[in-house]
């Protein structure tokens, strides 16, 4: 037995589980440039984050936090400082991905059961103007369609206004796209690790289904379908997801978030599955 075998015989449990997920989180990284330094100093921040969390208490003694994380107290007390130092960043990803949802899932801005083309004002739906009050009152309805036609999200003619997209997926390597990636997979992770932890009852729906006998017309075929049904689901979902909003009721911040998505690498491309 070689020397790289019985590391893996003796290896823990979680080992191979890690490296399946931060694989192409350290692919991401490489590509943009970020060298293994800085991520490390990223991880040291979610380990202090995380030691906080398993212990059920938001403010713990640096001593404490050290022998829970096994950092040292000197950089359990630089990341203090850089997160005093830091304003606190917005997790959401903005109105106009919850305009597009209200305007997909809410009664009065669809005919046919489709998303209706709003005239461009008027306080009354279906309206544009209407629709961005029911995201925001603090930024013009104007702004908003400006930067959605910016974006090739909506078309205006005649003083009518049509949505192009089934759905706001930022491109490019902008902050949203991030905060997007960061959201879902967060999400995911987090209702994940929630399960295990949580055993033998896990809390959370989490489902896949997984074939690796296919070829790439067999890919194209699940793809096509897998696509098409998740998208009628989560459309499904985001229509009762907007009746129940209640914005008058000071309680109701509980957050929900139901993704889905498709990987189907094509025969011969290089994969760890």
């Amino acid at each position: 037995m070689n020397e790289e075998s019985s590391q893996r015989q003796t290896e823990h449990p979680i080992a191979a589980a890690l490296r399946r997920i931060l694989t192409p989180i350290a692919q991401l990284l490489i590509a943009r440039g970020i060298r293994f330094q800085a991520a490390s100093e990223w991880l040291k921040e979610a380990y202090l984050a995380a030691g906080a969390k398993v212990a059920d208490a938001p403010r713990l003694t640096d001593s404490r936090l050290s022998v829970l994380t096994g950092l040292q107290r000197k950089d359990i007390k630089a990341i203090r400082a850089r997160s005093a130092d830091n304003q606190p960043t917005d997790r959401s990803m903005g109105p106009i991905p919850r305009l597009i949802q209200n305007w997909r899932g809410m009664a009065e801005f669809q005919l046919d059961g489709l998303p209706a083309n709003l005239r461009r004002s008027g306080t009354d739906a279906p309206s544009f103007e209407a629709l961005a009050a029911t995201v925001s009152t603090d930024i013009h309805p104007r702004t908003l369609l400006e930067e959605m036609k910016r974006l090739n999200l909506v078309r205006e003619e005649e003083d009518r206004i049509a949505l192009l997209v089934q759905a706001y997926v930022p491109g490019g390597d902008s902050n949203a796209l991030y905060t997007y990636l960061g959201g879902n997979l967060g999400d995911h992770a987090q209702a994940a690790v929630t399960n295990i932890l949580a055993q033998p009852d896990p809390p959370n729906f989490e489902r896949a289904v997984h074939y690796n006998r296919l070829g790439s017309a067999a890919l194209d075929e699940l793809s096509a379908l897998a696509s098409r049904l998740q998208q009628q689901t989560l459309e499904q979902i985001a229509a009762r997801a907007a009746e129940l909003q209640d914005e008058a009721d000071p309680n109701a911040t509980g957050r929900f978030r139901c993704g889905a998505f498709v990987y189907a690498p094509r025969p011969g491309q290089e994969d760890s599955a």
